[in-house]
C-alpha cells in the first residue's frame, strides 16, 4: 500500500467530550419531561344509532395521561353510565332525539380532555294495523301491517305457527293470498328494523267457509277452579284465589264459561261483581229447574258464566238426576242458550259436568256407566242440536287413568262409547290426550274435556282448542290444580 492510498483511509470520529455527553443527557431529560406532561386524549369515534327501548352499549376510552384516568359522562334520557376505567354508556334510551354525549377525562396530574359524541335515538319501533278481519275460503285476501319508529328498512317474518294454506307474508308486511281451507290459526309475526330492534306480534287468523251464511263467533271454556270459596279445602288464601280467577277470566275474554268445583255461592257472586260484562249462576240457583234439590249450599257445584250482552239463557235444568250416583251426586247442568251478534242469532246447548273422581275399579265403572247414560240422553233428547259437553271428566279419552289389575294395563277409556261414534260426536281435546299433554298441574293425563255433537262440529274452528297456562306465581297453590280449556266456533246463522 502506498502512502498515497493511506491518505484516503477515513479517520475515526472523535470521542465526545464530557461536556457533549452532558448536553445530550439534558436533551433526553427535556424530551422525557415533555412526554410526561402530555395529557389524556379521548378517542375519535362515531356512536352507533339506537332506538327507544333497545339494548345498547358503547365504550369511550382515552390514550395517554398519567394513570389513573377518571371519566365523567353526561348520558341522554334513560341511559346509565359506568365510569370505572372507561366511559361506558348503557341503554336503553327512554326518549327519541339527536343528543350530544359529553365525555370528560382527567388524569392523575390534572390534565384533561373533553369530547362530544353525537347520538341518534330513533322512536320506539312499533307494529300497527295488527287487527285482521276474518278470511273466507276462496276469497282473495290482502292486509298490510305497518311500522312506526325504528330505523328503516323494516322486515316482517313469521317466527312461530303457520299461515293458512294459500296465504303468504312478504318482508314489507303485506299478507296476501287465496285461503284454501277453513280453520283457526295462531301464530307470531316479527317486525325488525335495520338496527336490530324487534317487535313480536301475536296473531289469530280465522278462515271461514264460503257458504253465504252470516257467522256468529262464539268462544267456550271450561275450568275446574278447585274448591272455590271453600275455607277448609283448596288454595289457603280465598281472597287471593278470587283475585287470580278474576284475572284469568277477564284476560281470556271468553263468551261462555262452564265452571266446576264452585262451593261458596257468595264467593261466586263476588266474582261476578268483578266481571261486569258477565252474568251467571250455579246449579243450585233458582234459575235452574230442580237444582236446589240436588246441590246443597256447601257442596261442590257446577255453574256457568256468560257475556250478558251477547248470550241469552232460554232454559236451565239439572239432568240425569235419577242416576246422579254415577256422577258422584253432581248431576250435569244443561243450559239452552242463544248467542247474538250484529243482528244474527244462533242457538246451542251447553252441558257442564263433573264426573266421579279417583282411580279404583268402582270409580272407573261409575264413570263408564255415567257416560252410557249421558250418550243415551244426548242421542234421544238432542239428536240434531248443536251441543257441547264440557267440564272435569276425571278420566282420559285415549285410555283410562285406571289400571286393570288383571292385565296390568290401563282400561279402555270410560268414554270410548263417544270416541267410537265419530259420525255423531268428537272430543276437541282428544289431540292433547294423544300427544301426552296434561290439563292439570299434578298429573300427566288430560281429564278436562270438551265433547261436541256433529252439528256443532260443522262450526268448530279446527285446531282452535287450547290449554291456558296462566302466568300467575304459585298457580298450583294460589289458584287451581286444573288449567282452563277454550275452544272457538264460527256458527252459521240462519
Amino acid at each position: 500500500m502506498t502512502r498515497n492510498s493511506l491518505s484516503h483511509v477515513p479517520s475515526r470520529p472523535p470521542r465526545p467530550s464530557a461536556a457533549s455527553w452532558a448536553g445530550m443527557l439534558s436533551l433526553l431529560l427535556l424530551a422525557s419531561a415533555c412526554i410526561e406532561l402530555e395529557g389524556p386524549k379521548l378517542a375519535e369515534l362515531e356512536l352507533s344509532p339506537t332506538s327507544v327501548g333497545m339494548d345498547y352499549e358503547a365504550v369511550v376510552t382515552a390514550t395517554g395521561g398519567k394513570p389513573p384516568l377518571h371519566y365523567t359522562l353526561t348520558p341522554p334520557p334513560g341511559f346509565s353510565v359506568v365510569t370505572s376505567g372507561e366511559a361506558r354508556l348503557i341503554g336503553p334510551a327512554s326518549e327519541p332525539g339527536n343528543f350530544q354525549v359529553i365525555v370528560h377525562v382527567r388524569d392523575a396530574d390534572g390534565s384533561s380532555d373533553t369530547a362530544s359524541y353525537p347520538l341518534k335515538v330513533f322512536p320506539r319501533l312499533e307494529a300497527g294495523n295488527t287487527e285482521v278481519t276474518d278470511l273466507y275460503v276462496g276469497t282473495l285476501f290482502s292486509h298490510t301491517f305497518t311500522a312506526t319508529g325504528g330505523k328503516p328498512p323494516f322486515n316482517w317474518s313469521v317466527t312461530s305457527g303457520e299461515l293458512p294454506r294459500g296465504l303468504a307474508l312478504d318482508t314489507s308486511g303485506t299478507l296476501t293470498g287465496l285461503p284454501e281451507v277453513h280453520g283457526f290459526h295462531e301464530l307470531t309475526l316479527q317486525l325488525k328494523d335495520s338496527l336490530g330492534a324487534k317487535v313480536d306480534v301475536p296473531l289469530r287468523l280465522v278462515v271461514l267457509p264460503s257458504d253465504g251464511h252470516p257467522r256468529v263467533p262464539v268462544s267456550v271454556g271450561n275450568w275446574n277452579i278447585e274448591w272455590f270459596g271453600d275455607m277448609a279445602n283448596g288454595p289457603a288464601d280465598d281472597a287471593l284465589q278470587l283475585t287470580n280467577v278474576q284475572k284469568v277470566l277477564s284476560d281470556a275474554n271468553v263468551d261462555i264459561w262452564g265452571l266446576v268445583e264452585v262451593v261458596n255461592s257468595e264467593h261466586f257472586d263476588n266474582l261476578k261483581a268483578r266481571l261486569p260484562d258477565y252474568d251467571g249462576f250455579l246449579a243450585d240457583d233458582s234459575r235452574v229447574a230442580d237444582g236446589a234439590l240436588h246441590y246443597s249450599p256447601f257442596a261442590q257445584k257446577v255453574g256457568v258464566l256468560f257475556k250478558k250482552n251477547q248470550v241469552q239463557v232460554l232454559g236451565a235444568e239439572v239432568i240425569l238426576a235419577d242416576v246422579k250416583y254415577l256422577f258422584a251426586f253432581r248431576p250435569p247442568l244443561r243450559l239452552d242458550l242463544r248467542v247474538q251478534r250484529q243482528g244474527n242469532a244462533v242457538d246451542m246447548t251447553v252441558i257442564v259436568l263433573h264426573m266421579k273422581a279417583a282411580t279404583t275399579g268402582t270409580d272407573y265403572l261409575r264413570r263408564a256407566d255415567a257416560s252410557i247414560a249421558l250418550k243415551n240422553y244426548l242421542d234421544t233428547t238432542l239428536p240434531t242440536d248443536r251441543v257441547i259437553v264440557l267440564g272435569d271428566w276425571n278420566d282420559d279419552v285415549d285410555t283410562s287413568i285406571v289400571v286393570n289389575p288383571a292385565t296390568a294395563q290401563f282400561f279402555a277409556s270410560p268414554y270410548a262409547n263417544f270416541v267410537v261414534d265419530a259420525a255423531d260426536y268428537r272430543f276437541t281435546t282428544e289431540p292433547f290426550s294423544l300427544a301426552g299433554v296434561s290439563s292439570t298441574t299434578t298429573y300427566r293425563d288430560f281429564i278436562d274435556h270438551q265433547l261436541i255433537s256433529h252439528e256443532l262440529e260443522l262450526d268448530y274452528l279446527p285446531s282452535s282448542t287450547e290449554v291456558v297456562r296462566p302466568a300467575i306465581p304459585n298457580y298450583r297453590t294460589s289458584t287451581s290444580d286444573h288449567y282452563p280449556i277454550i275452544s272457538r266456533f264460527e256458527m252459521s246463522a240462519p
